[in-house]
């Protein structure tokens, strides 16, 4: 095991001033935020000032320095940098930070902070305002001097979970003293180009081209690369962990958004300056066309001034000065031809210019609609991702909130069956009634809720479990009627495999064998702790023979027959079945069992072993049950002196469980006793008791109503009876039930 390492440290813990609030009204937005506030300005603050950023929450951060004066200064140039981003924001949504700053020993280990000191300095960030800074003493003394800041004593302040007082300052400073670093807060800016740009003659008439060409490119680039908005499937699988990588995803298309609309502003400017350039190259263009004009008219001119001098010295004498007239005329005449062909090259340039520039104006305008519908479309896939990122906690929560709600259900094995037979009683088949909600189950019920119009999660609320039990309760009835029968037969199967002979059964006998045998009669009960499961055995002997069950969470309860002799050896079989997870069984297989009974008269104890063909034995140790400490005594013998307690008796009595009413007849004659018992919903339920001379009762009846939980099961009936009333108690291996009967006849 590594060693804790021990160190002097000035610790800065910061966390964020109403972060539940924020986060409540713009969860994906604040949480954005919050990390690009502690990425770009506390985490630069710390590493300008040699600290180590130990750990970065979502809403707070928690930096080592070896300094307490550097540790101050990260504090308060981080403050600085959250004041200047906040300048813009409105009140409620400015993300403000208070700091606390302790100076102690710490203890290091795999990298992070622990120890009292690091606590002192957690609760110092709840001490100052919004925006403010708390120190504790031992950071004043190490920094006053040293820094530009004024410290406020606020006495000794008694901080949460910390066993002593702590004497705290509240930090001031003046902020032109404390000027935001360029590295703290400030985003970067667009590199220059990296090539010349050198002056050739018309070269500028190419870059509005250029520019908008650009402007295609980036934007078309971006389409390309960005992310398509995730579809509906890919939302539904979206797990929580990917809400991070999601907003950076987020924080990218923001850049390139910001870039484009950059680009568009850019291509409008340029759009701008080159409709001026070709209303200049208009305007150059016309001033070309009048200087030919009257370039032209100059020629005229000269020309019928030559002709009208050639007529006036037509009869001068000196030829040779004729000639060089001539000559100076025709050089003249040349100089002007030649002008005005270097006026029409001008303006046949000029109209080239115009042409142009219309060709580049009409390209600025193309590229800067484009720019515009990029735009446009980069809005509306941004509004689709929001829109789904809440389609994605919306959906998560219903989730999440369905199944928290069928857990709360504790929905059994068997009550997970019942829900199964209801659906493929309603068209929608689950494939079988396992008892396990797998896929196609889940589809069944999303199904159903659907069809009941509501939301379709696939997972059932308290109303919606009960709405499908009613709408299928014949088909529900019939399944329970069906699995208790089979359940019974299998039961009596197993007994019927145990039980003695009839012949000796009925053949009454005073050995003291079966005497001793018959000491063991009665209930008993023990739990035992089985692959991290509580398991719960409860057995009822009569006459040496008895019958059992064990119960597990999860599961479905096993049964088991066995013999007790008169020695108290026991042996006997069952079936047990055993949980695999929180929704199905698997049955394990017959077992066996094992054990002795011990003591006798009520005070008998069973030590069974259940030994199967997998596994360790499970081992239990059975004792008396409070509620039947013996099983019914055996029914006496018919005696005269009983038909004094003859006639008819009745009653309405109320479950103890359930709190459903059923009602009781009884018929006594000659010592032996007739009855019915009735429910609504149920069959009549017969049953016989035998009375003894002394007013005593004895008998047993099988309790079929599935409706209520204190009619069902095997009973042992066990009471008093006088001329006017029965008293008589019901004992089930569950419940017991004490009913009093008035007599009907008098």
């Amino acid at each position: 095991m590594e060693r804790q390492r021990r160190r002097l440290a000035a610790i800065l813990f910061a966390d964020v001033v109403g972060s539940s609030r924020l986060i409540s009204r713009d969860e994906s937005g604040t949480v954005a935020r919050l990390l690009d506030h502690l990425a770009v300005r506390l985490a630069p603050a710390a590493k300008r000032r040699g600290g180590r950023v130990v750990r970065l929450t979502g809403d707070g951060g928690l930096v080592e320095f070896t300094s307490a004066v550097d540790a101050l200064a990260a504090a308060i140039e981080f403050q600085q940098a959250m004041a200047l981003a906040n300048r813009d924001e409105a009140e409620e949504d400015a993300i403000r930070f208070r700091v606390g700053l302790h100076l102690g020993d710490i203890i290091v280990e795999h990298g992070d902070l622990y120890g009292d000191d690091v606590n002192l300095a957690a609760r110092l960030q709840e001490v100052p305002s919004p925006g403010g800074i708390a120190v504790s003493r031992a950071v004043r003394e190490a920094v006053v001097g040293r820094i530009a800041a004024d410290f406020t004593d606020l006495g000794e302040l008694a901080l949460k979970n910390l066993g002593r007082t702590v004497q705290a300052f509240a930090v001031s400073w003046t902020p032109a003293d404390w000027p935001v670093p360029a590295e703290v807060g400030r985003p970067p800016a667009w590199p220059s180009p990296a090539w010349p740009i050198a002056a050739r003659p018309r070269r500028w008439l190419v870059w509005p081209t250029v520019a908008a060409g650009i402007a295609m490119v980036v934007g078309s680039a971006w389409l390309l690369v960005s992310p398509p908005p995730p579809t509906k499937a890919q939302l539904q699988s979206l797990k929580a962990e990917d809400l991070e990588r999601l907003l950076a995803e987020r924080r990218a298309a923001d850049a390139a958004a910001a870039e484009k609309r950059r680009l568009e502003e850019e291509a409008q400017v340029k759009a701008e300056q080159d409709a001026a350039a070709l209303r200049q190259a208009d305007a150059d263009l016309e001033k070309a066309q009048a200087d030919r004009r009257r370039a032209e008219n100059e020629l005229a001119k000269l020309r019928a001034e030559i002709a009208q001098n050639r007529a006036m010295n037509v009869d001068r004498q000196h030829l040779a000065e004729s000639a060089a007239q001539r000559a100076m005329e025709e050089e003249a005449q040349r100089r002007a031809e030649a002008e005005a062909n270097a006026l029409r090259l001008a303006e046949a340039e000029a109209q080239q210019k115009a042409l142009a520039e219309a060709e580049n104006k009409r390209r600025a305008d193309e590229a800067l609609a484009q720019a515009q519908a990029e735009r446009l479309k980069a809005d509306q896939e941004a509004t689709a991702r929001a829109a789904a990122e809440a389609a994605v906690a919306e959906a998560r929560r219903l989730r999440e909130d369905a199944e928290a709600a069928e857990t709360g259900l504790r929905l059994a094995s068997v009550d997970r069956q019942r829900l199964q037979v209801a659906l493929t009683a309603q068209g929608l088949d689950t494939h079988g009634t396992d008892g396990v909600f797998g896929p196609r189950t889940r589809e069944m019920i999303a199904g159903w809720q659907r069809k009941s119009g509501a939301t379709a999660t696939g997972y059932f609320t308290l109303a919606q479990r009960d709405a499908l039990l009613r709408a299928a309760a014949p088909a529900v009835t019939r399944w329970d009627e069906d699995r208790k029968r089979a359940e019974e037969e299998r039961k009596k199967a197993e007994l019927a495999k145990l039980a003695p002979p009839v012949d000796s059964l009925a053949q009454p006998t005073s050995s003291p064998t079966q005497s001793t045998a018959e000491s063991y009669d009665g209930t008993y009960s023990g739990t035992s702790l089985y692959a991290r499961e509580r398991l719960t055995a409860k057995v009822r002997i009569e006459r040496g023979r008895g019958a059992g069950t064990i119960a597990a969470p999860g599961c479905e309860d096993s049964s088991f027959a066995m013999t007790v002799s008169a020695t108290g050896e026991i042996s006997g079989r069952g079936d047990l079945l055993c949980p695999v997870d929180a929704v199905a069984v698997a049955p394990v297989g017959p077992f066996k069992v094992s054990g002795r009974a011990r003591g006798g008269e009520g005070g008998s104890a069973l030590a069974l072993t259940l030994t199967t063909s997998r596994g360790p034995s499970i081992i239990f140790t059975l004792q008396p049950a409070r509620s039947v400490a013996a099983a019914a005594p055996p029914p006496p013998r018919v005696d005269r002196a009983a038909v004094r307690f003859d006639g008819l008796y009745g009653g309405v009595h109320l479950g103890s469980r359930s709190l459903d009413r059923f009602s009781i007849r009884l018929d006594v004659r000659s010592g032996a006793g007739t009855g019915v018992l009735s429910a609504r919903g149920c069959a009549a339920m017969p049953f016989a008791v035998s009375i003894s001379p002394t007013g005593a009762i004895a008998g047993n009846v099988e309790l079929k109503c599935p409706i209520t939980p204190d009619l069902v099961g095997a009973a042992i009936i066990a009471g008093t009876i006088d001329p006017r009333r029965v008293t008589m108690t019901f004992t089930t291996d569950r419940n017991q039930d004490q009913i009093t009967l008035d007599r009907l006849d008098h």
